[in-house]
């Protein structure tokens, strides 16, 4: 986008959220007591207060939609549908077409999710869940459907109304810039009334698949004198293990370095906040988020050729956690003639649930039928089959460093994208990368890594982890991610997981038994922005970095002579 054009978004943006603070402000007589304020993108910004933000509201959640086209920002009339995300899955709170919709803290959907949350028996303090709020705009033969992630404490729904501390209102201004986002097309269809079970719910491999659509109260069904909506909604729910950080090495590593030795440590403290994703919007706001504690974890040093004999991957895991993956799909049907149209569609993928305080970290090994390759296979071709090209390409991938034995018999160490340091002691020289952030890692800003990072799927090391297979082909779960495809959702939501950030982040890669006529190149993704990780993988092949690019430019440029 030129910059001109993303001031001007901006300007715009700044302006919407001014007017309706003035416009707030003045109706009630005194400025409300706004006790946080958070930006959702360029989608949209979520206040909450502990007073009216506008007068007659009851406690609880307040929509309000506004069209951005060129420099006018006016309220719209929209289709607003709001679910409430539950431990184990979503509910289906309120939905009507307005400009704006309220709906109370004791609304019965509502309390019907808060009362999910309360059976836990976790202390509301501990964590945070949220609302999911798509808004669909209409005109002509052309839609926009924008997802929204609205984070709250159910102690506030519980006791907002009792509670003058807390925030009792929370206000959202959705914004549908229809010079910015991509429409639909409004097209004519048939329904068909027969739908077909793919039987893929079950375990495979330690996670539980499951319809994660809770079967709780339903709003009534929305109408007005001329059109009728119908939302869709389908949820799937996987229970399971998630991995925190990892190191994949290729077939070329295992046979051009044995003897090569590294070692993976994570050190993860503080207020881990999962950011949902959706299908051609990236970061849609907070799922969940709780504090965590996986600190000071190593595991023990992997030796290629002794302790390790084939190609996969070492990671660190997290368990008891619950990924939902909701498609969501909107009709209209014309009351006179009794058409249906189909609106749009997205997919959005999210966190629902993450033990808090939780310390339990484990290290395991993955040579074809674990957590990364069920991450890996599931991406492998359906990234290009869904999106229409590979997910992870030069531009998404950091060529970091590089130990590169030369034509002239010398050894040297690449330091392309970030530092690598090097401690030589009586067992030798031990060369370590710690990660902590983007920026802090390549010294890059998010932009330079590039935006792919943030909506795409992830797609790598496809001949590694089919190498790694065992004889007789996929495991389940690898059946179940190639065989699923579209007969619930598209299955490119199964690979855009949510986001995640914390307090404190670091991941350090060790390596050691390097020597002259080592070939070993590292690459990095930041799993932050396109796993919904939070942290980083590691790529170690032998001939080039991952994606073999044939040019690229070493911001950090620093080279070693080793020997």
């Amino acid at each position: 986008m030129p910059r001109s054009r993303a001031l001007l978004v901006m300007v715009v943006l700044a302006l919407a959220i001014a007017s309706v603070v003035v416009l707030v402000a003045g109706g009630v007589g005194a400025s409300p007591s706004l006790i946080a304020y958070s930006r959702i993108g360029s989608l949209g910004g979520v206040g909450y207060y502990a007073s009216q933000p506008v007068p007659g509201v009851p406690p609880g959640l307040l929509v309000r939609v506004f069209l951005i086209n060129g420099s006018v920002v006016e309220p719209v009339d929209a289709f607003i549908d709001v679910y409430a995300n539950a431990p184990n899955g979503i509910v289906h709170v309120a939905m009507g077409y307005s400009s704006i919709l309220i709906v109370p803290f004791n609304d019965s959907n509502w309390q019907y999710v808060l009362g999910k949350w309360a059976s836990l028996g976790i202390p509301f303090s501990d964590y945070e869940t949220s609302m999911l709020i798509f808004i669909t705009y209409v005109k002509g033969n052309e839609s926009w459907i924008v997802p929204l992630l609205v984070p709250y404490n159910v102690g506030w729904a519980i006791g907002g109304t009792t509670q003058p501390t807390s925030p009792r209102y929370i206000l959202v201004n959705a914004f549908i810039n229809v010079n910015e986002l991509r429409p639909n097309k409004v097209v004519p269809v048939k329904l068909n009334s027969t739908v077909t079970d793919p039987q893929v719910f079950g375990t495979y491999n330690g996670y539980t698949i499951y319809n994660c659509s809770l079967s709780g109260p339903q709003p009534p069904t929305y109408s007005s004198d001329s059109t009728m909506y119908q939302p869709t909604s389908d949820c799937i729910g996987i229970n399971g293990s998630l991995p925190i950080a990892w190191a994949t090495w290729s077939n070329g590593v295992i046979q051009n370095d044995q003897g090569l030795q590294f070692q993976l440590a994570i050190d993860f403290s503080g207020t881990m906040n999962w950011d949902a994703m959706a299908t051609n919007y990236g970061n849609i706001g907070t799922s969940y988020s709780a504090p965590e504690n996986w600190a000071l974890a190593f595991e023990n040093a992997v030796q290629l050729g002794s302790r390790v004999t084939q190609p996969g991957s070492v990671y660190w895991y997290y368990g008891g956690a619950t990924w939902g993956i909701v498609n969501y799909e909107v009709y209209y049907v014309d009351t006179y003639s009794g058409n249906y149209y189909q609106v749009g569609t997205t997919t959005v993928s999210e966190v629902l649930y993450v033990p808090p305080y939780d310390t339990n970290v484990n290290p395991a090994f993955d040579y074809g039928n674990g957590t990364i390759s069920m991450l890996y296979n599931g991406a492998t071709a359906l990234s290009q089959q869904y999106f229409g090209y590979p997910a992870l390409n030069t531009s998404t991938v950091v060529d970091y460093a590089a130990f590169i034995y030369t034509s002239t018999g010398q050894e040297y160490l690449y330091q392309c994208k970030g530092p690598v340091n090097a401690n030589t002691g009586v067992s030798g020289t031990y060369y370590t990368i710690t990660l902590g952030g983007v920026e802090t890692a390549y010294s890059l800003s998010t932009a330079e890594i590039g935006t792919e990072l943030g909506g795409l799927a992830f797609d790598i090391l496809v001949d590694a982890a089919a190498e790694a297979m065992t004889e007789g082909g996929a495991t389940p779960l690898i059946e179940f991610l190639n065989q699923v495809g579209s007969a619930i959702f598209d299955i490119a939501g199964l690979l855009i997981p949510p986001q995640t950030s914390s307090s404190v982040t670091q991941t350090t890669l060790e390596i050691s038994g390097v020597t002259t006529g080592t070939n070993l190149y590292i690459s990095v993704i930041d799993a932050t922005a396109v796993y919904g990780l939070p942290t980083f993988g590691f790529i170690l092949n032998a001939t080039n970095y991952y994606g073999n690019p044939t040019t690229y430019t070493c911001k950090y440029g620093k080279v070693t002579w080793i020997g």
